[in-house]
């Protein structure tokens, strides 16, 4: 990786964990400024013929935890060695129940939820599963490139 390419990285990264702390940290529930809109669109959805069960203002919170954290173990997962991948699913656990902990004792408008650690934990399993996928491709093409080469 060039150093451009790394400086770039590096700032994507900061940039990405200091929103993800300001999303996690904030005094109040981040997506009240538009629970209004989202429960408008998930009712307008119902009345096109949506079943009501299979999309929740629940489970949209659900999978908006869970996208949010797949960049957090993609980016734990490439700074760990391979081995160690499954490392960055245990921190995000550990960031999401502490998160969770302070949300309940020191940000009273936020409601601290199991669910929560669980998404953002499945989240963090994508991304480091993404990054286990990409090495297994670059390292099947390296291979075979090296078959190929005289």
């Amino acid at each position: 990786m060039s150093t451009t390419s790394h400086r770039i990285a590096v700032f994507l990264a900061v940039a990405y964990f200091a929103a993800l702390a300001g999303i996690l940290l904030w005094p109040s529930p981040v997506d009240r400024p538009i629970d209004g809109v989202l429960m408008q669109l998930i009712e307008w959805l119902h009345n096109r013929g949506l079943p009501q069960w299979f999309i929740t203002y629940r489970k949209v919170e659900f999978a908006a935890n869970i996208l949010l954290f797949v960049p957090f173990g993609a980016i734990l997962a490439l700074r760990l060695h391979r081995w160690l991948w499954w490392l960055s699913v245990v921190i995000a656990a550990a960031v999401s129940g502490a998160v969770e902990l302070a949300q309940g004792i020191f940000l009273p408008e936020r409601v601290p939820a199991w669910s929560d650690i669980v998404a953002n934990t499945f989240g963090a399993f994508i991304g480091a599963l993404l990054v286990l996928v990409l090495w297994s491709l670059s390292r099947r093409h390296a291979l075979a490139m090296a078959r190929r080469a005289p």
